[in-house]
């Protein structure tokens, strides 16, 4: 068939007369001995696809289906000879990346907003069934709740005649100054009364001056006297109001003034008046219950007035915590950012050089305190300095030093060591902070980016400390007729609803704080991928792709994390209970230790885990699962280079934020120096510029670690973006220009970005 075509083929092309047929011709010129075929029509041509599919012939869809790496096509290209085919890894386009990411873990981002609906209606029944009124007002020393009609205990239905109707008598007054609620005693002598005294004993012996037990338990309840009057001094017998004035009941004298906190009576006084009221009264009390009474009111009254002190000045510098704290955190965590884009190597290097340089001078002088290093010249050198350190070795010491210097001479070895061995990744290390901040300063908005989670977690906790404390006010107040001590306590329902809360609580934070990783991972992803055509409003649009694509996979990611949470906190619940226990058995002890360390440390370990896994979803649109196995898998391939950046990226960080705290604090302290704050004339005269500047130092180092944590997280994606890019593309394709000149390797053509920015 071959012969016979190529010879019919020759045949019309040489056939001078083209209305003879190529079979006739050959018939008549050679006769018919020989046997030929027939051609085949020619087929049609093939429509041409469009542009876009031309792209990606078919061969492709087969590869593609058989690569690991879902966002990875592989085009078989022929050259022009035809001979010899070479594969080459090239990126799809921003479209076929965006077809191509779909939405991740659906049925966690379902049993998220299920879990969700169990936590809306916990929210309703304990709203709607808890009594506020249990932790806002204050019990009495009999069980009754203070600002409420309460009803009588079943032991009293038959000695009181009237219901104990507080609604009027919302504050708790404890009448003897000597006992206030403790751990082990949680209701004193206290009654409910309508106004906090302001009448002392020093203005003369009245029913003002005086607190009295319920009239209904003292037996001096009558026409002129209501049951749960709290005033009737002037009605006691002549005895009982001796024994008054002897604090030992039935009423109680009031030395100070009183006036309500959160419906509690609390005592108003100076030490002026304690000195008054002691040199006035001529009350016929032993010397020591004297004693303890001046004793705790004045150490009452000066605490009251340290704090009241400190709270003035809070309110007086509030100008200096807005500048300083708020304002100087903004501006000197920016200033921080831009000093570590140009001088990140230079801090770096100093830091590393001089770990090697104090390991080497330590070595260095143990083992002239050991004796086997003799060098006079640095003896006479530092005896002529004027310098008290003793570089001679002592004997009694010798054999110690000598220890020592053995094992500083291993360390400074390895140190050196490991030192040289990193330099290639220290480089890439401090390229990676530069190019964060290089990321930063492109975006800046980006910095505010932990705002969103701030406010989520701010609105989140806000509901579900009013949902806790309706829980809590959801129980049964129960009194044990015996003591006369009450409590409150929960049925098998809501201590269910209680851990479930719990749980959303852990599950819910987690989920936000993942929800802000995710958010500031691909915004800082797309400088990397597309620095050079970076799409409009990067930060709102990876919001929306987190948004719209990869809740289930954070839902997931944040779920086993909580998991490990809830049982740490019922591991410490355990611990509390079983304190008495351990005491007894050390081993018991020890083993609850390991318990509480194994998860503490497995909590951080999957929180490592799951940031990993997060920027990978951010940048890739895997999966959670594949994502975080794809990020345990660049951890250890890339051990010594994450090793590296983490360490200079920690430090520097952990500089900046004492920096930052430092300066903050400095400038609140220069603050309060000026005239308006030191004049005691003034209006705004600061009494100790302490507290103010303990808050705005406090402010700084949280703005400071607000702003500061976008820059770890921009290393981080910086870092893995990087690692990707270097075992996908076989080389690092799209790094910037500093980690290229950190490789020593100049920028690969590339063909698509392998991010998705729509």
């Amino acid at each position: 068939k071959r012969r016979g075509r190529a010879f019919n083929t020759f045949t019309w092309l040489t056939n001078p007369d083209p209305t003879v047929s190529p079979h006739a011709a050959r018939t008549a010129r050679h006769g018919s001995r020989f046997r030929t075929s027939r051609v085949p029509p020619t087929p049609p041509p093939r429509p041409r696809p469009p542009s876009a599919l031309r792209r990606i012939p078919s061969p492709t869809i087969s590869t593609f289906l058989r690569t690991t790496d879902p966002t990875r096509v592989v085009r078989t290209r022929f050259s022009k000879r035809r001979k010899k085919t070479s594969s080459q890894t090239i990126f799809p386009t921003r479209a076929q990346l965006k077809e191509r990411r779909r939405c991740t873990d659906v049925l966690f981002c379902l049993i998220f907003a299920a879990f969700w609906g169990g936590m809306v209606a916990i929210g309703y029944i304990a709203i709607t069934g808890g009594d506020p009124n249990l932790l806002y007002y204050g019990f009495d020393s009999g069980g009754y709740l203070c600002g409420v009609k309460n009803e009588l205990w079943g032991d009293e239905g038959d000695s009181v005649t009237t219901v104990p109707d507080f609604t009027d008598k919302p504050n708790v007054m404890y009448m003897d100054v000597t006992e206030y609620p403790t751990m082990t005693m949680i209701t004193p002598k206290s009654v409910c009364v309508e106004d906090c005294p302001t009448s002392t004993i020093a203005s003369g012996l009245s029913d003002d001056s005086f607190v009295c037990n319920y009239a209904a338990w003292t037996g001096y309840a009558s026409a002129d006297v209501d049951e749960w009057s709290t005033s009737y001094y002037s009605k006691l017998s002549a005895a009982d109001q001796a024994t008054s004035i002897l604090l030992s009941g039935p009423c109680y004298p009031v030395f100070v003034a009183y006036s309500p906190i959160m419906n509690r009576c609390a005592p108003t006084v100076t030490e002026e008046q304690i000195t008054a009221l002691a040199s006035s009264s001529n009350l016929a009390g032993t010397g020591q219950d004297a004693s303890e009474v001046t004793t705790m009111l004045g150490s009452m009254s000066t605490d009251t007035d340290v704090v009241q002190d400190y709270l003035e000045d809070l309110l007086k510098a509030w100008q200096i915590i807005a500048i300083c704290g708020f304002g100087g955190g903004l501006v000197f965590s920016i200033v921080w950012m831009v000093f570590l884009r140009y001088f990140a190597g230079v801090m770096a290097w100093v830091t590393v050089i001089g770990v090697n340089l104090i390991l080497i001078a330590v070595t260095a002088y143990c083992g002239m305190k050991a004796g086997l290093i003799e060098l006079a010249g640095v003896s006479d050198a530092v005896d002529a300095s004027g310098a008290s350190v003793d570089l001679t070795g002592a004997e009694e010491n010798a054999a110690a030093f000598e220890y020592i210097t053995y094992l500083m001479c291993g360390v400074a070895g390895l140190a050196l060591l490991f030192t040289l061995l990193m330099i290639r990744r220290l480089m890439i290390a401090i390229a990676c902070l530069k190019v964060a901040s290089q990321a930063i300063a492109a975006m800046p908005m980006i910095l505010f980016s932990p705002v969103i989670p701030l406010v989520m977690n701010v609105v989140f906790m806000a509901w579900a400390v009013l949902v806790a404390t309706y829980l809590y006010a959801s129980g049964t107040i129960e009194r044990n007729s015996e003591t006369g001590e009450i409590a409150i306590t929960w049925n098998e329902t809501l201590q269910y609803m209680s851990l479930y809360h719990l749980f959303g609580i852990f599950w819910t934070t987690q989920f936000i704080a993942g929800f802000g990783v995710m958010v500031t991972a691909g915004a800082i992803a797309a400088f990397y991928w597309q620095r050079d055509d970076m799409p409009r409003g990067p930060i709102r649009k990876a919001m929306g792709r987190t948004v719209r694509y990869h809740i289930g996979s954070i839902a997931l990611g944040s779920f086993i994390v909580a998991v490990v949470q809830f049982v740490r906190a019922i591991m410490e619940y355990v611990d509390k209970k079983t304190k008495k226990a351990q005491a007894g058995n050390p081993v018991v002890k020890f083993f609850m230790c390991c318990i509480k360390y194994c998860l503490w440390y497995l909590e951080k370990v999957l929180k490592y885990i799951n940031r990993n896994a997060y920027i990978l979803i951010a940048v890739k649109g895997y999966s959670y699962c594949y994502s975080a196995l794809q990020a345990i898998k660049l951890i250890i391939t890339n051990m010594l280079r994450i090793a590296a950046v983490n360490t200079v990226g920690d430090f520097l960080t952990w500089l900046g934020k004492l920096v930052i705290t430092g300066l903050c604090g400095l400038a609140a302290f220069f603050m309060c120096d000026m005239d308006d704050y030191t004049d005691p004339t003034s209006s705004s005269y600061l009494s100790s510029p302490l507290l103010p500047v303990i808050v705005t130092a406090f402010i700084g180092y949280m703005e400071a670690d607000i702003f500061l944590s976008v820059y770890e997280m921009a290393v981080d994606t910086i870092l893995l973006s990087f690692c990707e890019d270097c075992g996908t593309a076989g080389g690092p394709h799209y790094a910037p220009p500093l980690l290229m000149s950190a490789l020593g390797k100049s920028p690969k053509k590339k063909v698509a970005p392998d991010y998705d920015s729509d």
